[in-house]
């Protein structure tokens, strides 16, 4: 897990392959503007979603095999639990078609995500996203897909 603010991104450009078309299109693009939807930047390689819901309670963990998360709030401020994935306990089958483990609940660690902070997250990480920081609020929030 990285955690950092988009301006220091173009740190990060060359860990992953893909990871500068997902910085890129943060740094450039209309976020308040563009419609909730599925993006390709890269074709299927990198995708960016974006999403507008309300923050939960009790969100449940997840984990991803092959993809990496790069998660970045444009509107509102949630919480995003961290905990190393090795040892926990998958709550049903892996889905296969949209790469996700949904875990068994543990005390993590929590960042709240908001303002400029930018977040990677990868296939060793178990995450929760979508956790109110203090109250349910609506957001709207980018997560991006790049396949590793």
């Amino acid at each position: 897990m990285i955690v950092d603010t988009l301006k220091h991104a173009y740190k990060y450009y060359d860990l992953v392959p893909g990871l500068d078309k997902a910085f890129e299109f943060l740094k450039t693009a209309d976020l308040e503007n563009l419609p909730a939807g599925k993006y390709e930047l890269d074709g299927d390689r990198v995708v960016a979603l974006i999403q507008e819901y309300t923050t939960m309670e009790n969100p449940p963990w997840e984990s991803h095999n092959y993809h990496l998360d790069v998660q970045y709030l444009v509107k509102g401020e949630e919480k995003i639990g961290y905990w190393p994935k090795e040892g926990m306990v998958a709550k049903q089958p892996y889905n296969v078609k949209d790469d996700y483990d949904i875990l068994e609940d543990v005390d993590g660690d929590y960042i709240t995500l908001k303002d400029d902070v930018i977040m990677i997250l990868f296939p060793q990480d178990g995450h929760v996203p979508r956790k109110a920081a203090v109250e349910p609020m609506a957001v709207k929030k980018v997560v991006i897909k790049v396949l590793i």
